[in-house]
């Protein structure tokens, strides 16, 4: 028997500070990858008046707030114009990715699923920075821009599609 992780509810503030997240610069509609059961974030930019939707494992109640895992989750194709991830999705991947088990084909394709469900100018904004993939963008389909994140050995990333 396995039993579940907790995870941790971070504050808006922090997930702000660690995506480097502009308010005024995120296209709509934005879906926030393991929101949270209690989808901190995605209430704030609700808040601020911008669409926002969230997928977690967990239940919450909320109708904009969908109860699934992301490996099942259906992006949909050129439907999201952000898509954020905080210390979610990639620390999975990473994980994926350096274990000798690993489901890290999964990973990929999903990152590649997610990739294929934004706008043309939309963005997928996640922490910690995935090197290892992110090497193979075509620099002609995705622009992508690491930042440091102050007190921190990992980087946030903005992967933008470009076409």
């Amino acid at each position: 028997y396995i039993e579940a992780v907790p995870c941790f509810e971070y504050t808006v503030s922090l997930q702000l500070n660690v995506l480097q997240l502009d308010i005024a610069s995120l296209l709509e509609p934005v879906l926030d990858i393991g929101c949270g059961q209690h989808a901190h974030l995605v209430e704030y930019l609700r808040c601020m008046g911008i669409e926002a939707y969230g997928i977690d494992r967990y239940p919450s109640g909320k109708g904009y707030i969908l109860q699934t895992d992301w490996s099942d989750f259906n992006y949909g194709t050129q439907k999201w114009g952000s898509i954020i991830s905080h210390l979610g999705f990639s620390n999975h991947f990473m994980h994926h990715h350096l274990r000798n088990d690993g489901d890290f084909r999964n990973y990929a394709y999903r990152y590649m699923q997610i990739l294929g469900s934004l706008v043309k100018g939309g963005s997928f904004l996640y922490a910690p920075g995935l090197p290892f993939i992110e090497q193979y963008l075509e620099p002609q389909h995705y622009n992508v821009v690491s930042i440091p994140v102050k007190g921190q050995q990992y980087q946030s990333v903005i992967v933008t599609r470009l076409k």
